[in-house]
């Protein structure tokens, strides 16, 4: 069993300490599990890591983010919510192969651990056929990646599945075989889930029949939720998810920005959970969501990347900050959200919402051991005052050192381990050309 002690880092537990107190102490990493938190644990035996001067904290928990699209970067810079869909979704997604969505993905989760991600949830749909499927799941393991795989529609708009038509299913048939090949121990790394497109992309006897046949088998469900005013025009989803009961803490609902103090209230009482995407909704100009107001009515608020194409780069530390910052000003008040709030949202209460509050999230004893290493002697980042307001206000991708995730080492000393980026970088280069010359029209308008 492989063990590893970081010595001496200032310690950001997420675990109810005062979070703004620069606190030195050491991790002890047995096998794939964090053995002690505390100052002065035995290293017999342990490779040590000198974490002098570096901030030691649980790995970031993303709860939205449709990997398949990572090497669409850029995809969504000019346009609307409509014109991302039409072109990112329909033109250049429909036109994914599998071996499309394995280098894409593969190369996603690289730049996410490059920023300190530990665990994802890849809600895929772009899932043309069974295989576009499991070449996503190949790249998820292969990456050592924490988190939920969300078997999601086909972007094909032609297709039943898709968000344009949505008078079929999922293909059933297909998660439950992908189950038993890829999911049948509970315990492991990854979890399936399904990602229904929900009241507001498909029928209501298509959605009521995933929704049953998820809870039915076990599977958690998410579906995207009132972004729009358009998608207010067949009625309110939340509303008719509480008239329906099917709300509740195994559904995740994604954006929700308009929903109003009532619907607040539903998903309060029913804990159904929501994951806010905050850099997709101003690329697209979709509005923002009342974040202060779900928590104030205590709805689980998480935080989500959603797609390169409208986040623009895997940075939580931005998603956590802009988030933060919005509300404040809406509020005209810069104590109503605090940076620890924000820190939970993509830590300890992210990995609630997944079902993983007690697998990752923080730094204590028995958790797995998902811990990354933040240099705090970066310009950037010194001299270091305020532990929790500085991770949330001033930290970046770069500031990142060193990143375990199951215990195992998947960044170290500022580098990928067993990865190389340029060729990551040549790779996915090279595959957008290929697309760009099969698609015939540009990315961007």
């Amino acid at each position: 069993m492989t063990s590893y002690l970081i010595r001496d880092a200032y310690l950001l537990i997420m675990d109810g300490e005062a979070l703004g107190t620069l606190e030195t102490g050491d991790v002890a990493i047995e096998g794939d599990r964090i053995a002690g938190v505390g100052r002065g644990l035995d290293g017999v035996g342990a490779e040590v890591i000198d974490g002098r001067g570096m901030i030691a904290m649980p790995g970031l928990v993303d709860t939205h983010r449709h990997m398949w699209a990572a090497m669409l970067r850029g995809g969504a810079c000019y346009g609307t919510l409509a014109d991302y869909f039409g072109t990112v979704v329909f033109t250049y997604g429909a036109a994914f192969t599998p071996e499309d969505t394995y280098r894409s993905v593969r190369f996603g989760l690289a730049e996410s651990v490059d920023g300190g991600i530990t665990t994802i949830h890849a809600w895929e749909h772009n899932i043309q056929t069974p295989d576009h499927a499991r070449a996503a799941v190949q790249a998820l393991r292969e990456s050592g990646m924490r988190g939920r795989f969300s078997y999601g529609s086909s972007s094909d708009p032609s297709a039943g599945s898709s968000f344009v038509k949505g008078d079929q299913t999922l293909d059933f048939d297909d998660i439950v075989r992908l189950r038993e090949e890829q999911f049948a121990d509970p315990s492991g790394r990854l979890h399936l889930g399904i990602a229904a497109r929900g009241h507001e992309f498909s029928r209501k006897d298509i959605w009521k029949q995933e929704f049953a046949w998820a809870r039915e088998h076990g599977l958690p469900i998410t579906a995207h939720c009132m972004m729009t005013e358009h998608d207010l025009e067949n009625g309110r989803a939340v509303q008719i998810y509480e008239r329906e009961g099917v709300l509740g803490p195994d559904l995740l609902l994604v954006h929700c920005i308009r929903v109003n103090d009532e619907e607040i209230g539903h998903l309060a009482r029913t804990r159904t959970p929501v994951s806010i995407s905050i850099l997709s909704n101003l690329r697209c100009g979709m509005g923002l969501p009342p974040v202060l107001a779900m928590m104030r009515g205590g709805v689980d608020v998480s935080l989500s990347l959603d797609t390169m194409a409208a986040a623009d780069c895997a940075d939580m530390f931005n998603a956590m900050r802009i988030t933060m910052g919005i509300e404040r000003a809406k509020a005209d008040d810069g104590s109503v959200y605090q940076p620890r709030e924000a820190l939970a949202q993509a830590t300890t209460q992210a990995a609630a919402t997944l079902g993983l509050g007690d697998v990752t999230g923080a730094l204590r004893a028995g958790l797995k051991a998902d811990v990354m290493l933040l240099r705090a002697t970066d310009l950037n980042m010194a001299p270091l005052n305020v532990l929790d307001g500085q991770v949330v206000l001033a930290a970046q991708p770069q500031n990142v050192d060193t990143v375990f995730i199951d215990g195992v080492l998947r960044k170290r000393a500022g580098e990928l381990v067993g990865l190389d980026r340029r060729a990551l970088v040549d790779d996915v280069t090279q595959a957008m050309a290929d697309l760009n010359a099969r698609v015939g029209t540009p990315l961007h308008g």
